[in-house]
């Protein structure tokens, strides 16, 4: 992913160049703006991040109103990204974003911002900060931009995020569920139903919250969710799980049968919270 960031910098910059080339602002050092931002973006290139951030910031001291330290700017954010260095490319790219509200790059910001989020997500056991940072991000991204190419590449990092966080919260749920704190444990599983509703964790939620209430003895609701569960993911792993479930618990097999010619629930229409005991 860094490849596809390092090639989209190299467009921006040829973009910048091939636009105009008359020199700009205010000779400094016996160089142009311009002048300095080629060299600044030729450190980029040959991937002296440091010295690049370093020549973009001195670009932007001595020429603060010129186009190309505007471009400096978001290169600047970018050799801070490449550094690894994501809290100051948040501040730097923030910087670009807010002081060039009409800029034709700003989608281009936004999903560098993301990015830098996107990179520490942590596993699905520990803390999910940076996940919900990114996919707000992606998601304002997506919202503000919705036919940039950069939102259409959101739009899929955010389906990655979404089952990130719903993995959090099963493995919550599977917590509190083994220590037999059912009631604490439903809350997360429904958390994912309604946060989460196209993550892969749906179908096994959906169980999770079957097995709860059958162990508090609560069995409408839970036939209810079997036939949620098998009605939209007859062929999964866990409608397969749930037959054997209700059996192991001696639930009457009539309970069961003309399911087709019940009402169909459809999962998008769910209101999880109507099931509660």
């Amino acid at each position: 992913m860094k490849k596809i960031l390092i090639i989209i910098s190299c467009t921006l910059f040829l973009n910048c160049c091939s636009s105009s080339n008359e020199q700009l602002g205010i000779q400094s050092y016996n160089k142009t703006d311009k002048s300095m931002y080629i060299d600044a973006h030729k450190k980029l290139k040959s991937g002296e991040y440091e010295e690049a951030n370093n020549l973009f910031t001195e670009l932007d001291l001595m020429h603060p109103y010129s186009k190309w330290a505007i471009k400096g700017q978001l290169m600047s954010g970018f050799s801070l990204y490449q550094e690894n260095k994501y809290e100051e490319a948040i501040f730097t790219l923030n910087k670009f974003i807010n002081l060039n509200p009409k800029d034709k790059n700003l989608d281009y910001a936004h999903y560098l911002k993301g990015f830098c989020f996107y990179e520490r997500i942590n596993n699905v056991s520990r803390d999910q900060n940076m996940a919900i940072k990114a996919k707000e991000t992606f998601t304002e991204l997506k919202n503000k931009f919705p036919n940039s190419k950069y939102s259409q590449r959101a739009i899929q990092h955010i389906k990655l995020l979404n089952n990130q966080l719903a993995g959090y919260e099963m493995t919550i749920g599977k917590f509190y569920q083994k220590r037999g704190k059912f009631i604490a444990a439903t809350l997360r599983y429904k958390t994912i139903i309604k946060k989460y509703k196209n993550s892969a964790q749906i179908p096994e939620s959906l169980f999770r919250i079957m097995e709860c209430y059958l162990s508090l003895g609560i069995k409408p609701q839970a036939i209810t969710l079997f036939k949620i569960l098998n009605y939209n993911f007859p062929g999964s792993v866990w409608s397969a799980e749930s037959v054997a479930l209700l059996k192991d618990t001696k639930v009457k097999v009539s309970l069961l049968e003309n399911l087709k010619e019940k009402k169909k629930i459809e999962l998008n229409t769910l209101n999880i919270d109507e099931l509660d005991f």
